[in-house]
């Protein structure tokens, strides 16, 4: 192998691990922007009101709407 063949290669490889590297990095934002959004609806599901229960156990109606 020649001199330009190897230097040709090594930039090649180099090339490679830069998109991997990205790839890496966008995959993990990803992740951590749908951990976000999950813990925001967790935190919303707390917040909203919850339906509301009657003493009387002969009434089935619901206020919750």
């Amino acid at each position: 192998m020649d001199t330009s063949s190897i230097s040709g290669s090594s930039l090649l490889m180099a090339a490679g691990q830069t998109r991997q590297a990205i790839s890496t990095t966008l995959m993990k934002q990803a992740a951590d922007q749908q951990n976000m959004i999950a813990g925001l609806l967790a935190e919303n599901a707390k917040q909203a009101p919850q339906p509301a229960t009657t003493r009387n156990s002969n009434s089935t109606f619901s206020t919750y709407a």
